[in-house]
């Protein structure tokens, strides 16, 4: 067996290579009998990195959930850098959020319990499904044992950070705690008609957080598939909302300033071609009129 970098195991092969979508089928029989799908390795081509400004249109909530509870203090908390202090997007929320609105546009079976059987998600479970899934093999499949197939996460979501100037305006603002503000709501007794308020803290509008996807291209992948699918997700994110509270006006946000660059990696060569493309994206808006050149340029012409 090899190890991949993400941390996976692959069976090695003495076979030509196949191009597909993802580790195709051997169908070896293990000592146990059960059939077991053989990952080729395939050789990584291209990554391309999409650096982007994530910009807070409506209050931005991304909660904490360290189950503490402070006498006086807000019942809702955000999530924070435990070194700074200051608010951060984790990649999880969106990368979870990008692909909880693909599925559902897409209408994937719901079919896979996480999180202690409390969330379900769509996973394919053959790999016969997986090479035709738009969803798994671009944001990735559970790993459980039983599983008989191992196939390549494409897409990375990192943390996203306050930008610097972000981070001066709020820390000079004033705010009752640092970095965000404190939003007053009331839930209303439906029985009763009595209100019981609450507060929770939220980043405010007009804040910006720099944050950068990460997207693997292998040998015999369609480059055109991966990025529209990708940016179809964040399309969608900033049609809906992102993080708590969006039926109640938060998480309205918007993706600019993207700029793109792609690492090419050639057999035998010690180090990658790195190429920027030829312009920052001001908006998704602006991204449609560019995507085919965007497309060709990250399929490496």
């Amino acid at each position: 067996m090899t190890r991949r970098a993400d941390g996976g195991s692959c069976a090695s092969s003495n076979s030509s290579r196949r191009s597909s979508l993802t580790c195709p089928s051997a169908n070896a029989e293990t000592e146990e009998g059960t059939a077991v799908e053989n990952a080729i390795d395939r050789r990584l081509e291209r990554i391309v990195l999409l650096e982007f400004v994530l910009h807070v249109v409506t209050g931005l909530r991304v909660g904490a959930q360290d189950g503490s509870f402070t006498i006086g203090g807000d019942e809702n908390v955000i999530i924070r850098d435990p070194l700074s202090n200051r608010p951060y997007v984790p990649g999880s929320s969106l990368k979870g959020k990008m692909r909880s609105l693909i599925e559902r546009t897409q209408g994937m079976e719901q079919n896979w319990p996480i999180a202690r059987d409390r969330v379900v998600i769509h996973a394919c479970r053959a790999g016969a499904d997986y090479d035709r899934c738009p969803v798994c093999s671009l944001f990735g499949a559970p790993a459980p044992q039983q599983r008989t197939y191992l196939c390549q996460t494409r897409l990375r979501v990192s943390d996203l950070f306050l930008t610097d100037t972000s981070e001066q305006a709020l820390r000079e603002a004033g705010t009752t705690l640092p970095y965000v503000e404190v939003k007053a709501e009331a839930a209303i007794d439906r029985v009763t008609s009595a209100a019981v308020p609450r507060t929770m803290e939220r980043v405010p509008a007009g804040a910006e957080f720099g944050g950068r996807l990460t997207l693997l291209l292998y040998e015999g992948d369609d480059p055109a598939r991966s990025v529209d699918l990708t940016v179809q997700a964040l399309e969608l994110v900033e049609a809906d909302f992102l993080g708590g509270g969006g039926s109640r006006g938060s998480g309205r946000v918007t993706f600019q300033d993207l700029t793109l660059t792609r690492l090419t990696f050639a057999p035998g060569e010690p180090r990658a071609e790195r190429v920027t493309y030829k312009q920052t994206i001001g908006s998704l808006d602006d991204w449609r009129a560019h995507r085919d050149a965007i497309v060709g340029w990250a399929a490496g012409s």
